[in-house]
């Protein structure tokens, strides 16, 4: 009589790529931020391009120089400034150019699912909503801490003391304090630097929410 067929244990396999993605946490949800950007400056050729040239970050106001906040600000302000060709100067270093910045912002308590338009003059936008529109919750009940941030960010050359380039950009976070807005803000401002001047324009930049 014949033996039976022994039939080789299989031992279940699962694709690598499979397995990582069920072990490593979940992406964080993309949203597109909309940032309402004007831009003025004097770069039209033949002016000299500011690629490569020297800057340093400086707060508007001097008396906030020491302040965590605008440490926070200037590291931001750095990285974006490096990406469109400046070279940082480092502390205390002479620089072609210093970039003042500020940031300011109106916090509200809205409720969740309603459009919202708060104070910062002229049309705002931001997170999940459209500049003047106001911005709508996606989900939920229940309120939500929003604020209104703008940035002014004004590129000067030390030689003479001359604006080269300045730019403002207003948008609307979910959070309580605008300092969470200004990578954002910052992204938006320098996007295709110079960009266009005298106009005012509408900037998508993708973030996680």
């Amino acid at each position: 009589m014949r033996a039976p067929r022994v039939m080789p244990m299989i031992r279940p396999m699962m694709f690598p790529s499979l397995l990582a993605a069920l072990l490593l946490p979940a992406a964080a949800h993309a949203a597109t931020v909309k940032v309402e950007v004007t831009r003025f400056h004097i770069l039209a050729p033949p002016a000299p391009p500011l690629a490569g040239s020297s800057i340093r970050v400086e707060p508007a106001d001097p008396a906030a120089a020491s302040s965590l906040q605008f440490g926070a600000l200037a590291a931001a302000a750095n990285a974006e400034l490096a990406k469109v060709g400046f070279t940082l100067a480092a502390g205390g270093q002479p620089a072609d150019h210093v970039a003042k910045i500020t940031l300011t912002g109106n916090s509200e308590v809205v409720r969740k699912r309603s459009p919202i338009s708060i104070g910062i003059g002229g049309g705002t936008g931001g997170w999940n909503g459209g500049i003047g529109g106001g911005v709508t919750f996606p989900v939920g009940g229940g309120t939500r801490t929003v604020t209104a941030a703008r940035m002014t960010l004004q590129i000067r050359r030390v030689s003479d003391g001359s604006a080269v380039w300045e730019g403002r950009a207003s948008t609307i976070a979910p959070s309580i304090d605008p300092i969470s807005a200004a990578p954002v803000l910052l992204q938006a401002l320098l996007k295709g630097f110079p960009g266009p001047s005298g106009q005012s324009v509408i900037v998508k930049v993708k973030t996680d929410q």
